[in-house]
């Protein structure tokens, strides 16, 4: 007996890559397990996307940018103050990264769902859309905006959970939780004022919804990208995420990140090859392996790099290994590099924190969840985009120093490493507990239950509706670009 069809998966992505790498991670591994996909996308992703087995479909406009490089060179963005911290940060993206590109983004949507449509065999199958949490491109087919609809909607949460509770402090705070009845209080009166701190965000929100035909949400902007979809999952244990007893029954986990492919020594297709002193790495069991990355979007190695190096520079018992997080990226030539000191463009995460004794990080999300998949303890330093909420997270879970700063001294970090160092008991030996509990979850087969689910519970309903959907599809693709569009 033949294998029944499985949905059909159409993931949408922020071309942003600590946003859209995990997505095409996921897309790679759903390919594998024979479901058909389709990825939407800043155009300048096609080639990574369709390496996975994808098919793909470009944004096209506003939110057609690659990794925010043409932040200050196209005219229809902000020139934007990259040094902003905290909720003023997180304001100016969600409106200017997120609200803005909700248009483009769902016109791709819609364009991606006829070609499905079109081209789906016979029965018509289940179509899922699937976003990144902080991608605002389908919440449009949630709130009645006209156009074609799928069967069903799944967030994928890469981000420390935005949702406002009874339990904690607003997003954006980096303050810890608190359930006392006094905190429970206080956050109240906090949370209330967070919808005036994110005013002008709702306000774009509602705008670009109303521009596309859609209703405004009931919801607070933040409450909406957990409330709307059907389902919600997150990419992360539960013991290192906030407990919520007023969290929404979409709300799923899956223990972490998926793991990515591990490089060789000599180097497999895009993969980059180790460094020439990588044996150095696992050849002296008496070195501690500090690791230290700045990220991929804050690029001043002032930060975080150069005083971890200089931090560590008189100590002979630990080898400082530097990522700098792009290709063709270098250290300022005025920058002494210590003899106890490696550095590398690029160093895949899954290959070096197996063998790492700290990671020094900004607090990037992804970075986090990296680090918890191999037990690695943190030292965590950064004040832009969710950086405070993601060290709050980690001081919170007991595997990480929160220096609660983006410019730390010499001195704090010093005092930080040696924190980690000297209380393995208690840093390391929490990372290890918290690796085990994701070990117990496989990340991608959480999504693919909740796909499978989802299109089950969706599909008998939505088959009602396939003839008409099937017409509005043909209307749709002549409308399409020529290099995209479909015959009927």
């Amino acid at each position: 007996m033949a294998e029944p069809l499985k949905p059909l998966v159409l993931m949408c992505s922020t071309p942003v890559s600590g946003h859209i790498i995990p997505m095409l991670a996921i897309a790679r591994q759903l390919v594998k397990r024979k479901y058909d996909v389709c990825f939407v996308s800043g155009s300048g992703y096609r080639e990574q996307a369709e390496a996975t087995g994808a098919s793909f479909v470009p944004v096209e406009g506003y939110g057609d940018f690659y990794d925010l490089t043409s932040w200050d060179l196209d005219a229809d963005w902000p020139a934007g103050q990259k040094h902003m911290e905290g909720p003023a940060c997180f304001n100016h993206d969600l409106i200017h990264i997120f609200c803005k590109s909700l248009p483009s983004q769902y016109a791709a949507i819609q364009r991606a769902l006829s070609m499905f449509m079109l081209n789906r065999q016979s029965p018509p199958r289940p179509i899922i859309v699937m976003t990144e949490s902080l991608n605002f491109g389908a919440l449009p087919i949630i709130l009645d905006a006209p156009g074609l609809r799928p069967s069903g909607f799944i967030a994928i949460g890469l981000n420390p959970i935005l949702l406002t509770s009874i339990d904690h402090s607003p997003f954006g705070t980096g303050m810890l939780p608190d359930r006392s009845p006094e905190g429970r209080a206080r956050n109240k009166v906090a949370n209330a004022a967070q919808k005036q701190t994110f005013a002008e965000s709702q306000a774009h929100f509602a705008e670009a919804l109303a521009s596309v035909g859609a209703k405004s949400p009931e919801a607070f902007l933040l409450d909406s990208l957990y409330s709307l979809p059907d389902r919600f999952v997150q990419m992360c244990a539960p013991s290192v995420e906030y407990l919520r007893t007023d969290a929404p029954a979409t709300l799923r986990f899956a223990g972490g990140y998926p793991r990515t492919q591990v490089s060789s020594s000599r180097g497999t297709g895009d993969q980059p090859e180790r460094p020439s002193w990588w044996h150095e790495i696992t050849s002296d069991p008496t070195k501690k392996i500090v690791f230290v990355c700045q990220g991929t979007v804050a690029m001043d190695f002032s930060q975080l790099v150069v005083p971890t190096m200089a931090a560590l520079a008189d100590r002979s018992d630990v080898l400082v290994t530097v990522a700098l997080g792009r290709p063709g990226t270098s250290l300022p030539v005025d920058d002494d590099i210590p003899s106890n000191c490696r550095v590398a463009e690029y160093i895949p995460y899954d290959d070096l924190l197996p063998h790492c004794d700290v990671f020094v990080t900004t607090g990037g999300y992804g970075s986090f969840q990296r680090a918890l998949l191999h037990g690695t303890p943190l030292v965590m330093a950064g004040t832009t985009e969710e950086k405070p909420e993601t060290a709050a997270r980690a001081e919170w879970a007991g595997v990480a120093v929160n220096l609660r700063t983006s410019h730390p001294s010499t001195g704090q970090l010093r005092e930080a490493v040696d924190e980690i160092l000297g209380n393995t008991d208690k840093y390391k030996a929490r990372a290890l507990e918290i690796k085990a509990e994701i070990a117990m979850y496989d990340p991608v087969g959480v999504i693919v239950d909740n796909i499978e689910e989802l299109a089950a519970e969706k599909g008998e309903a939505h088959e009602k509706e396939e003839e008409e959907g099937v017409r509005d599809a043909q209307n749709v693709a002549t409308h399409l670009p020529l290099e995209t569009r479909v015959e009927a």
